[in-house]
């Protein structure tokens, strides 16, 4: 793509009305919330299933499902179905009269939930009613196996089967599966590995992909953000945004008009470049030739293709701190590397030192190596590589450091109870405050930021990150709301997940102009200015 794309037409795939079991008491559920944020974001329609349906029964939230759809035409109807065996779900075929009675145009299945195997025996008859009558079925990887969907896929070759929900780190076993199922689409709200939708489109072609958002838990503009800053045609672009689910329902929403609520969101939906300062807090890195961690794919994840991707974005300036220093288990060489590519950016890279104990006998010394000789501004400690609690005395002396030198911290949770974690960073920001420390992944969910807002409120040097694969619709401005704009820091986790959604879940947040500068970069280049290294 070269200049301004043309405008998308958005058909979300991935969505529910209604209530849903529990949900935290932030969360947005009601259906006109969820037309107004797609009206905010520029989604022009949704397929949507009634969360009764899953948490209760299908029987009793299909009831419940045509109250909701009569409040949009942009909202189209998806069935849940299970099988018949014990009298409580009609058969297959008065199930199909259900659906031709109805107008729905899609059916979706909720194995783990609604307690069966999807296997041959138990849903065989309802897929083969699916398969002759063109209608397509819809799974959550949550709720049901790659086995299971290529059962499904291959015992029924005519059923379209939309699989939802797949987590980025489960490539290896998803793309054999897709290579073998023609029939077997997928959609990205959760599918967020590095340069993912280039990769699937290169290998799959468009057809099969298509656009969803998790709505309402998830941010659309996150999703969104993904294919309007593909680098494919824009033919494929046009048809996973909403031309392959369209094609599937056999129907389309009316049009909805582009985003333009401030120049961020205007830039965002035209896949340009976001033009004010925008400097990720959190980055990773791969070694130059390599294109996996800890096992993970991360392909494209060398400094020159990221900054290649960053400048498409508008991403000025990243904090990195390489994967092979962190859960590759080698500090010393995840700090090298960091060198190496701040060597060859100095003004868009910046880097975080990490240092192991387990490894490295003198810390004080490491740490004077990195921020006073090779001026890193940032201290990444992590318990997941190393065991040892951020307050170890083992760490006093770059703790210290950090104290005299104004440095900045990104401190993960990084597999301790949040209580642990909260804990050891009270005691830090109390006892070295001219440390600014970051709480990671500070959005995931309503309940973490809640718990992380307290914290952050009580200590003016304890600041919050965001990322995560969540992108949690509403937590980035309760955060704003509870602790300040000035608290809170744009961050990716790239290549380890793409940077493009979490660009979207904060170009899309429903924040003042002013806000949105100041999560995006302002904060951050404060605390760089701050540094005395």
């Amino acid at each position: 793509m070269t200049g301004e794309q043309q405008q998308l037409h958005y058909f979300d795939c991935n969505a529910n009305v209604g209530k849903i079991g529990y949900k935290h008491r932030l969360q947005m559920w009601r259906t006109e919330e969820l037309l107004a944020e797609m009206k905010r974001c520029g989604i022009a329609g949704a397929l949507v299933y009634h969360g009764m349906a899953k948490s209760h029964s299908p029987v009793y939230g299909n009831r419940l499902l045509p109250e909701e759809l009569a409040k949009s035409p942009r909202l189209f109807g998806c069935l849940a179905a299970m099988p018949d065996h014990l009298g409580d779900f009609p058969a297959p075929a008065e199930f199909l009269e259900e659906l031709r009675h109805s107008g729905m145009r899609a059916v979706k299945l909720f194995p783990k939930s609604h307690h069966y195997d999807p296997d041959q025996r138990t849903i065989g008859k309802l897929l083969g009613v699916l398969e002759q009558e063109r209608i397509p079925l819809l799974v959550d990887a949550a709720e049901v196996s790659l086995s299971a969907v290529a059962g499904i896929a291959g015992s029924h070759p005519d059923l379209a089967v939309v699989l939802l929900g797949m987590s980025w780190s489960q490539e290896r076993r998803l793309f054999p599966m897709l290579d073998e199922h023609p029939n077997v689409r997928i959609e990205f709200s959760a599918l967020q590995s590095n340069a993912i939708i280039e990769t699937a489109y290169e290998r799959f072609g468009a057809e099969r992909l298509l656009f969803g958002s998790g709505m309402p838990f998830k941010s659309p503009g996150a999703a969104r953000a993904l294919i309007d800053y593909a680098r494919i045609p824009e033919e494929a672009k046009r048809l996973i945004a909403g031309g392959n689910l369209a094609k599937l329902l056999g129907t389309a929403p009316p049009e909805a008009a582009l985003p333009e609520q401030d120049e961020v969101t205007s830039a965002a939906s035209r896949g340009l470049p976001i033009t004010i300062p925008v400097y990720d807090s959190h980055t990773h890195l791969i070694e130059d030739g390599g294109g996996t961690g800890s096992g993970f794919p991360m392909l494209q994840g060398g400094i020159d293709a990221m900054i290649a991707l960053y400048r498409r974005i508008g991403i000025r300036k990243m904090s990195i701190a390489p994967w092979a220093g962190i859960n590759g288990g080698d500090s010393e060489a995840g700090n090298r590397i960091a060198e190496l590519a701040i060597g060859q950016y100095p003004e868009e890279v910046e880097g975080y030192a990490v240092i192991d104990p387990n490894y490295v006998e003198d810390v004080e010394a490491e740490a004077r190596r990195w921020h006073l000789e090779k001026r890193f501004r940032g201290m990444k400690p992590y318990f997941y590589l190393s065991h040892i609690p951020y307050t170890d005395p083992v760490f006093a002396p770059w703790w210290k450091l950090g104290n005299e030198r104004k440095l900045y911290a990104l401190v993960d949770p990084a597999g301790q109870s949040d209580g642990e974690y909260v804990g050891q960073i009270e005691e830090l920001a109390s006892r070295y405050p001219e440390v600014a420390i970051f709480m990671d992944h500070g959005a995931r969910n309503f309940e973490i930021a809640e718990l992380y807002a307290k914290t952050a409120k009580a200590h003016k040097n304890v600041y919050l990150q965001l990322t995560y694969t969540s992108v949690t619709l509403g937590a980035i401005e309760y955060l704003v709301r509870e602790t300040g704009a000035d608290k809170v820091l744009f961050g990716t986790d790239s290549p380890m997940r793409d940077p493009r959604p979490q660009v979207g879940w904060l170009a899309y947040a429903n924040l003042p102009i002013e806000d949105k500068k100041a999560l995006f970069g302002g904060n951050m280049k404060r605390l760089w200015d701050r540094c005395l290294v």
